[in-house]
């Protein structure tokens, strides 16, 4: 034990003084098969940290974390949402280059070579586990990790996907009982993410009684996971020698401009992120680095860090000259979000930002300076100054085409257009004239408004909402399937198909609109017509189609086809409750109450491990199973819980 202690130590003193020679007689600091791990806290503003000069919370872990570390002040991301975002982290390629433009429809192009694959290929063990289903490995963005653990639960069919997340301890856990797997003389590359502080914002006591803003309070929470973690890292020794890097994928509105959350307005808010990198022995801890940088630059560097040569034609830059204390070329970061253009109807936007401009191009191009206007609350694009022009010329001559969501597969394709969801009626996705989100950004109040009545299960008077909001803007495809869910709630299931129809028509060969539409399908007893759409969906990148395509099955009384598919989802997510119940209900159909009692109350027990709500039907079968064993008092105490719960 002790001599491989000192082999370890003399390994990392080694690494620690490797320099490599540069172009023009420079040095590079190198890390030979250091290993590499990186956080990601999804949804955390840079200027929301005491590390960034915020007073307001006490984030312990990330301060004590910098102090070894180096601190990027001017850090973006290229897309204010959560899947684009990691898909230009993973992969060093800006949106346009990589295809993933949106969380819903979009996968991961096959063709680009993610970090973990890099890295595994260099003999490194790659492991990941992710906090939201928005990462889901279905669509591609776990590409080259050999453990992406990404098992998060829906709690009902009709959960909107970013609503699907979990306690970011869970996940901090699962890599950690990864990590702890991996031998130890083996570089590992290994991948956290936390949705801490994504909305809805309800942090756990104490963080929720300490700080009235319940943003700052997840903030905590945070950090409390976030320190759990790297005291993990320095219990198994992976710590001091590893390079460790703390960012968050993008910001959160606040109301700064009129956005409570993100992915409409492309204002620092939203793309200024926190950027914290830890070199081997703490090397540089404490530094500061003010030029800018990217989330596409963590590729190139990571690997040159780590003694390796990245890979040719990646749009992110190497930042060793500015992790070694030499000043950064002078640079302009793209960002874009297309969220408005395919879920509001609206204009589409775009930026560049240098170390002094910020210029957003859109309906109404804006400019501001950064430096004395951080906050960005006047726009100085009327004046038309030299970096107004040319910042719209460079970003105007830039190929920013949108591919369609659900649409890279030529077969997807003929599909969607057979089932007439493509074609003359289709809307462009280039089409111009379109309003300006900025204009616009009351109407995403109004929709959390109806939003918050369905939650409610206030059908009606979410409903009035939904159509007030389409009667002015008809292109929000999100709205035509929450007014869906409240027609069939209302009875009106007619209604409710030409909502989810013209949700498909506006958005063709999204996963989440599909899903729905063969919920719809299920619900009207159309079992062909569920099944096309939910295979649509499982081939669109959808995490849940296995379940849709098992409950289509069960409805149709194909028993074998329906257990093959729950299979098949119980294969993928190993710990979730639905496919139990689904096994469970087509064992009691067989009349195997045995076998039925056990897949019920193996879902009962993940349910109350991983502390989550009731399941709907999941007592009511279980009292159904119990009843016909002849056990009638534990099955009336199952009626009853079922009862209590719904």
């Amino acid at each position: 034990m002790i001599r491989r202690r000192a082999a370890t130590a003399a390994a990392a003193l080694a690494g620690l003084m490797t320099l490599c020679a540069c172009r023009g007689g420079t040095q590079r600091l190198s890390f030979p098969k250091a290993s590499v791990i990186v956080i990601s806290v999804d949804t955390l503003r840079a200027d929301r940290l005491p590390a960034y000069g915020y007073a307001k919370v006490q984030t312990p872990a990330i301060d004590a974390f910098r102090k070894d570390a180096i601190l990027f002040e001017n850090a973006y991301s290229h897309v204010p949402l959560t899947l684009p975002s990691h898909a230009s982290l993973f992969t060093g390629l800006l949106p346009p280059q990589n295809g993933v433009r949106d969380n819903l429809g979009y996968k991961l192009a096959e063709g680009s070579e993610t970090m973990a694959a890099f890295f595994g290929k260099a003999g490194y063990a790659t492991g990941g586990a992710i906090s939201s289903l928005v990462l889901s490995g279905s669509t591609g963005i776990g590409r080259g990790f050999s453990q992406w653990e990404d098992d998060v639960e829906p709690t009902s069919m009709n959960q909107t996907l970013g609503r699907v997340q979990r306690d970011g301890a869970i996940t901090a856990q699962r890599l950690t009982e990864w990590l702890k797997g991996q031998p130890r003389e083996k570089p590992v590359f290994a991948f956290l993410h936390l949705f801490e502080p994504h909305s809805p914002w309800d942090p756990p006591e104490p963080f929720r009684s300490r700080y009235p803003d319940h943003y700052d309070g997840e903030v905590a929470r945070a950090d409390e996971i976030v320190g759990g973690f790297l005291a993990t890292l320095k219990e198994r020794g992976l710590y001091d020698d590893a390079i460790v890097v703390f960012l968050s994928d993008h910001g959160e509105g606040l109301r700064d401009h009129g956005e409570e959350e993100h992915g409409v307005l492309l204002y620092r808010e939203a793309i200024h992120v926190p950027l914290i990198v830890k070199l081997p022995g703490a090397r540089r801890g404490g530094a500061t680095v003010s030029s800018t940088a990217a989330l596409t630059d963590l590729f190139p560097t990571l690997a040159r860090l780590a003694g390796l040569e990245p890979p040719a034609n990646l749009s992110g830059r190497d930042l060793a000259g500015a992790i070694d204390g030499r000043p950064g070329e002078a640079r302009r970061i793209y960002s874009e979000t297309f969220y408005p253009r395919l879920h509001l109807g609206w204009s589409d936007l775009a930026s560049l930002v240098d170390e002094r401009w910020h210029y957003i191009h859109g309906p109404r191009a804006e400019l501001y300076d950064v430096p004395s206007d951080p906050r960005e609350k006047k726009d100085l694009a009327a004046s038309l100054p030299p970096a107004f022009r040319g910042m719209r010329a460079e970003l105007e001559r830039m190929p920013r085409p949108l591919q369609p969501p659900g649409q890279s597969d030529p077969e997807q394709v003929a599909k969607l257009a057979a089932l007439g969801y493509i074609g003359g009626q289709a809307p462009e996705l280039d089409a111009k004239d379109l309003p300006n989100p900025v204009d616009r950004i009351d109407a995403v109040d109004q929709l959390k408004s109806g939003f918050g009545h369905l939650q409610k299960k206030e059908y009606q008077p979410a409903a009035v909402a939904f159509r007030a909001l389409l009667k002015d803007n008809p292109g929000m495809t999100d709205v035509w399937q929450l007014l869906a869910q409240c027609e069939i709630e209302l009875g009106d299931q007619e209604a409710a198909g030409k909502a989810l129809h013209e949700a498909a028509r506006l958005s063709p060969g999204n996963p989440q609109v599909l899903l729905a539409l063969s919920e719809y399908f299920i619900e009207i007893g159309k079992f062909k017509e569920a099944r096309e759409h939910a295979e649509l969906a499982r081939d669109g990148g959808a995490a849940n189609a296995h379940l849709h395509l098992a409950r289509i099955a069960v409805a149709q009384g194909d028993l074998a086809t329906g257990e093959t598919e729950a299979l098949a989802a119980l294969k993928e997510y190993p710990t979730r409750r639905l496919p139990h119940l689904i096994l469970g209900r087509i064992a009691r159909d067989r009349k195997d109450y045995a076998k039925a009692l056990s897949h019920l109350d193996t879902a009962r027990r993940l349910g109350n491990q991983a502390g989550q709500p009731p399941l709907y039907n999941l007592n009511y079968l279980r009292g159904d199973v119990l009843a016909r064993l002849d056990r009638e008092v534990e099955a009336e105490q199952a009626f009853r819980e079922e009862i209590r719960a719904f």
